[in-house]
């Protein structure tokens, strides 16, 4: 089976932490985002992976080059122009000759459910195409899915106002399509969160809205980036310390990644992801907080809830406010 992972977009979302790589690079515990889903990918029993992708993603296609990935073939396919998700898909299927069923995904979620189980219900009931939904606390961010007592998908609400949401299930990002459905897919750049999902409900063609465990996550904001960091942090109850991570013995580090070539000094680090070669001087206090590569944190400086894009410098002594996003090569002096 193959399965398309949608990753032409720009990241813009996830700036200032884009700035200098794709968003499927960024770290997830020390490791590239992308990394994990290609694991589940394989886990699942996918064949081959055809990564659609945008232009200027230059970058993604150098760390993944085409040929053999674990036991997958991987295929690169470039849009020429922006397609959106519906004309990524058909130029896809197109391009990399996809002639049965398959599976598309967003390049920029965290999942670990059982894919092979979402298969073999969408196999039992006919489905034309099934969703991964999961179930979020805030779904006026998202899109929700209405589903009913089987658990087939009757309409959709997109970004529902707060209060009057028809539910919690949301569109997670992973799909299964059978082949007749890309020519349905209307020409040109469209998303098919737009187009043929409400389509085909409209016509009451078998939609499934598949539900399964695990964590979850959309890591298009730096927000929802920490906080899978810290989940998977919190399910280790540990430290991500990279190899050649340098942490002074009068360190304190907790619930945190620590990335390639970064040095913490006698300092407190807590709930965090630090990048590589990022340096933390002596009495600073990091907390809750995104710090890109080259980021330099002066001594006894307080960064709480903060996220520092790559090459930024933070002067020793000064307490950045919470929530300050600095962009890339950025300065706080206070």
């Amino acid at each position: 089976m193959d399965a398309i992972v949608l990753v032409g977009g720009q990241g813009t979302r996830l700036r200032p932490l884009t700035a200098r790589r794709h968003k499927s690079l960024v770290p997830v515990l020390n490791r590239p985002a992308i990394a994990y889903l290609f694991e589940w990918l394989a886990a699942s029993g996918i064949d081959r992976v055809v990564l659609a992708l945008g232009q200027n993603n230059d970058d993604l296609a150098e760390a993944y080059p085409e040929g053999r990935l674990g036991t997958m073939d991987l295929r690169i396919v470039k849009e020429r122009e922006r397609l959106e998700s519906g004309g990524a898909i058909r130029y896809a299927v197109q391009q990399a000759g996809i002639e049965g069923r398959f599976a598309v995904l967003n390049g920029d979620v965290f999942v670990e459910f059982d894919f092979r189980a979402m298969l073999a219900e969408h196999e039992r009931v006919g489905a034309k195409l099934s969703q991964y939904l999961y179930p979020v606390t805030e779904p006026w961010r998202y899109g929700v899915a209405v589903v009913d007592e089987r658990s087939m998908i009757t309409g959709f609400v997109e970004k529902p106002p707060m209060g009057e949401e028809p539910g919690n299930l949301v569109n997670a990002g992973v799909w299964i399509f059978e082949p007749e459905l890309v020519g349905q897919i209307p020409p040109g750049a469209v998303r098919v969160e737009e187009t043929l999902f409400p389509s085909l409900v409209a016509r009451r063609q078998p939609v499934l809205g598949y539900t399964g465990d695990g964590i979850w996550a959309d890591i298009g904001t730096p927000q929802s980036y920490l906080a899978l960091n810290q989940a998977l942090l919190a399910r280790a109850a540990g430290n991500a310390v990279a190899a050649t991570a340098s942490v002074a013995a009068g360190a304190v580090v907790e619930g945190s990644a620590v990335g390639d070539g970064t040095v913490i000094g006698a300092a407190s680090v807590s709930a965090s992801v630090l990048w590589e070669n990022v340096t933390v001087g002596d009495g600073a206090s990091v907390a809750g907080s995104v710090l890109a590569d080259g980021v330099v944190v002066g001594a006894g400086a307080r960064v709480h809830g903060v996220i520092a894009g790559p090459g930024t410098i933070i002067a020793a002594g000064v307490a950045v406010p919470p929530g300050t996003l600095i962009d890339k090569d950025g300065r706080y002096d206070g």
